[in-house]
């Protein structure tokens, strides 16, 4: 499966293309500091399907961007995001319509795509890891699996995305 990563530069329904631009980049600053090849990274994918993801970008890296993204913390957690979203567009029926407010168990409402009512219909929540392995990316997931029940009164499908850049590697699935 191949991730285009600068289609998130389009914005969705719930996203601004500035955002999604502003995403782009802390993905892109993230995977090269990992020295990941932008025409094509194997990403490994497990969740409720395992394959490989081909993650493919522009190399945009500059010194005025590596000084913007300085913050490495705040560029892993935009880089899974990034990832996230595109995976979640990719493997569901489902796109961002909101972004969800903050201690609710979730960061993202999603949408049914086409559905021009924008109504709710699942929750996101997503997590970011620079550089650890597959166990920690296996605990994160867990973790926001369990952060999700916060919200489990909606009574409708929550995912969690959980990425770490290093390797790279991802969790991805509905609970």
């Amino acid at each position: 499966m191949d991730l285009q990563l600068r289609e998130i530069e389009n914005g969705l329904p719930g996203m601004t293309a500035n955002s999604g631009k502003h995403l782009y980049e802390g993905c892109a600053i993230s995977l090269y500091r990992h020295n990941h090849n932008p025409h094509g990274t194997s990403m490994k994918l497990h969740g409720n399907d395992s394959v490989i993801v081909n993650l493919q970008w522009d190399d945009i890296f500059d010194e005025q961007l590596d000084r913007t993204w300085k913050d490495q913390f705040y560029a892993t957690e935009h880089a899974a995001i990034c990832i996230s979203i595109l995976l979640a567009l990719k493997l569901t029926n489902y796109t961002i319509i909101e972004r969800s407010a903050r201690n609710n168990g979730f960061d993202y409402w999603l949408g049914e795509k086409g559905d021009i009512l924008f109504q709710k219909k699942a929750r996101l929540e997503i997590s970011g890891i620079f550089n650890d392995n597959e166990q920690t990316l296996t605990q994160r997931y867990r973790v926001k699996v369990r952060q999700t029940s916060a919200s489990d009164s909606l009574k409708i499908p929550a995912y969690v995305g959980v990425v770490e850049l290093s390797m790279p590697m991802a969790k991805f699935g509905q609970i």
